[in-house]
């Protein structure tokens, strides 16, 4: 273990010199993702569908000091996966940390949710984070202390209104953390979850209106907010830090209390 850190009196944040790779790095959560294990000394590897959009945080972590590079990456694709990873390593070198945050959803009952509406949800939720797992697994479990952190969402824990297909989604991805973990801990990998409650997002503006706006949304949480991307960002820190080495298999809510099972 590493016990120089970035954090202060010696506690273990330190990343320096570790590749990351963040899907959906473009904006909200992976955005903060991308920005706080770029402080804590990874090279990170802003992927998302907008390459755009990965090049803006790219060049806002470059000026803040830090090490990234961008890519464009379409999770749902396979080809495109391959792809992109084989540039992140011929840039960068070997994937040692993989946070799954790219997701989609649909917000509508589900009588009136299609088939291909379902389908894409599960196609880049799910089967998503599976490819772009499956790419950089050999580089993850080259050597003790690979990482993979994937983005639930409490909705998969708890269920929600109007969005059975992403919730249904996010489930099973707990299903696949769980799994990958009893797979893939012998090699010294660990694979654990953030599951955020409610955060504000560019994304999840549209829900937020649906439900009545923030505030009184957030009169259901214990801690008096709806989240902060960087709330999640900061949980995904800790499971890709030295100070998760012996936690695998577990799903973290980050919900300010909303759910508290």
């Amino acid at each position: 273990m590493n016990n120089g850190g970035s954090g202060t009196h010696g506690v273990p944040l330190d990343l320096a010199g570790r590749v990351a790779l963040v899907t959906g790095g473009g904006s909200g959560i992976g955005e903060a993702i991308a920005h706080i294990l770029a402080r804590a000394g990874a090279i990170v590897a802003v992927a998302d569908l907008v390459e755009e959009a990965a090049v803006r945080v790219v060049d806002d972590i470059a000026a803040q000091g830090g090490r990234a590079t961008p890519v464009r990456l379409d999770v749902a694709d396979e080809a495109s996966v391959r792809e992109g990873v084989a540039h992140v390593s011929a840039q960068a070198g070997p994937i040692r940390i993989l946070v799954n945050n790219a997701a989609t959803w649909t917000i509508k009952p589900f009588d009136d949710t299609s088939p291909a509406e379902i389908e894409r949800v599960f196609g880049v939720t799910v089967i998503g984070a599976m490819n772009v797992t499956r790419a950089v697994l050999s580089d993850l479990c080259a050597e003790p202390g690979g990482r993979v952190v994937n983005i639930i969402s409490d909705s998969g824990r708890v269920g929600e209104a109007h969005m059975a297909a992403y919730a249904s989604a996010k489930a099973a991805l707990v299903g696949f953390t769980k799994s990958l973990a009893r797979e893939v801990g012998r090699q010294g990998a660990t694979v654990n979850g953030v599951s955020p409650g409610t955060t504000v997002t560019p994304g999840s503006a549209d829900f937020i209106a649906q439900v009545g706006g923030e505030q009184k949304l957030a009169r259901a949480y214990p801690l008096g907010r709806l989240g902060r991307p960087e709330d999640i960002a900061g949980a995904v820190l800790f499971f890709a830090s030295p100070l998760a080495d012996w936690i695998t298999g577990q799903v973290l809510s980050v919900s300010g209390g909303f759910t508290m099972v």
